[in-house]
């Protein structure tokens, strides 16, 4: 069977990126990350 990567492993750095959020404003990993870190969960939609 074929493994596909889909994201980086646990422990890895992830790679820079901006997007809005529910207001608009374009946030980044360090504009969102609290003391404790962040979860992050991307959604790859079927209707492109």
């Amino acid at each position: 069977m074929h493994e596909v990567e889909r994201g980086p492993r646990v422990g890895e750095a992830i790679p820079p990126f901006e997007a809005p959020d529910q207001f608009g404003h374009r946030q980044t990993f360090e504009t969102v990350r609290g003391p404790a870190g962040a979860l992050l969960l991307f959604i790859r939609s079927a209707d492109w």
